[in-house]
C-alpha cells in the first residue's frame, strides 16, 4: 500500500503537484525512511522531497459565482515556513550524494521526470546538467539561462558568451525558434539603455549591494557618495538623508531619468567594503551595479540582501 502511494507522488508531475500528493497522503518520514534504507528508489525520492520542500497547509474556503450565485467550494493552499519532514544533520547531503550517483544511469524519461520534482532544490542543477550533456533541447536552454541570469551559489556566474553558446545548441538541438528569439533578445537587453521602461514599471523594493575591493577606489565612490548627498540628499526618517538614484547614474556616465529609486543610505566598513542599502525595482538593482561595475571593473559588486519592501 504504502509502496503503491510512494510511486503515485513520483508520477505526480511537478515538485508542488508531488509535495501535494505527499500532504494528503498522510506520510510522514517514519513512513517513509525505512523503506529509503532498505534502498527503494521511489520511497529515497520522496523522502528527499519531504526533506527538502515547504510544508503546506491547505483548506476548502465558498466563494459565490457572481453570475449564477451558485456557492463553489475551492481547495487554498499556503506555503508554511517549516519543511515538510524535519531533517538530522548531514541526512540531505547523504541523500543527495546517493541520488546523485545515479544521474548517469538512469535513462533520459526517467531524468525528466526527476527533474520535475526537484526544479529548484536538492538535485538541481545538476539533473539539467546530466541532460545538456545528452543534446536535450530543453535542457541546454536551462543551462543557458542559469548563465544568462547568473546563479553564483550553484556555481554559474553571469556569463553572457556562455548562455548565447548554450542557447545555440538547445536551437541546433531543436528547441522552439520563438523560445530562443525571445531568450537572445534578454540577453541583448542592455538595462542601461532603457531607464525609461524601468521607470514605467517601476516597484520598489529594499536591496543591500556590497561593492569590495582596492580601498582607492572605495574611498572615491565614497567621496562621490558624500557630494550626491550634500548636493540632492533629501531628507529620510529622522537621520539619514535619501539620494535619487538618477543622480548617482548620471554620475557614473548613464542619462537617466526620475522616479526608479533612492539611495537610503551607504556604509563604510572597516575592511575596503562599501554597502548601498537602496529602495528600487529589481531591474533598477541589476542597472546599478552593472552601472558601477562598468566604472570600476576592478572591484566586486553584487547584492547581497533583497527583500519586499514595506
Amino acid at each position: 500500500m504504502i509502496k503503491d502511494t510512494l510511486g503515485e507522488i513520483v508520477q505526480a508531475g511537478d515538485s508542488f503537484d508531488s509535495l501535494y500528493v505527499l500532504k494528503k497522503s498522510g506520510l510522514k518520514k517514519s513512513d517513509v525512511k525505512p523503506l529509503a534504507d532498505q534502498g527503494d528508489l521511489n520511497a529515497q525520492l520522496v523522502l528527499l522531497l519531504g526533506l527538502t520542500s515547504w510544508d503546506i497547509k491547505t483548506w476548502m474556503e465558498d466563494f459565490e459565482d457572481e453570475e449564477t450565485h451558485e456557492v463553489i467550494p475551492i481547495e487554498r493552499s499556503v506555503r508554511l515556513d517549516t519543511k515538510l519532514f524535519e531533517s538530522d544533520p548531514d541526512e540531505v547531503d547523504a541523500l543527495s550524494s546517493k541520488l546523485l550517483k545515479l544521474l548517469p544511469t538512469l535513462d533520459d524519461d526517467t531524468l525528466r521526470l526527476w527533474g520535475k520534482i526537484f526544479d529548484d532544490c536538492a538535485l538541481y542543477p545538476a539533473i539539467p546538467e546530466e541532460l545538456a550533456k545528452r543534446g536535450d533541447a530543453t535542457a541546454l536552454s536551462s543551462i543557458g539561462y542559469l548563465y544568462a541570469d547568473g546563479f553564483e551559489d550553484i556555481g554559474y556566474a553571469k556569463d553572457k558568451e556562455n548562455a548565447r553558446y548554450y542557447f545555440n545548441k538547445a536551437l541546433a538541438a531543436g528547441w522552439d525558434n520563438d523560445q530562443y528569439d525571445y531568450a537572445i533578445e534578454l540577453l541583448d537587453y542592455d538595462l542601461l539603455e532603457h531607464s525609461q521602461d524601468l521607470a514605467d514599471d517601476f516597484d520598489p523594493r529594499d536591496a543591500v549591494i556590497m561593492i569590495s575591493g582596492h580601498p582607492l577606489y572605495i574611498d572615491q565612490i565614497e567621496y562621490m557618495l558624500e557630494d550626491l548627498t550634500k548636493a540632492h540628499g533629501l531628507p529620510f526618517l529622522e537621520s539619514d538623508y535619501a539620494v535619487p538614484l538618477q543622480y548617482v547614474f548620471k554620475t557614473l556616465g548613464y542619462d537617466w531619468v526620475e522616479n526608479t529609486g533612492n539611495l537610503i543610505r551607504y556604509t563604510r566598513h572597516s575592511e575596503p567594503v562599501l554597502t548601498l542599502e537602496i529602495e528600487a525595482n529589481p531591474h533598477v538593482d541589476e542597472a546599478l551595479m552593472e552601472a558601477f561595475q562598468k566604472a570600476y571593473p576592478k572591484l566586486t559588486v553584487k547584492s547581497i540582501d533583497n527583500a519586499p519592501g514595506a
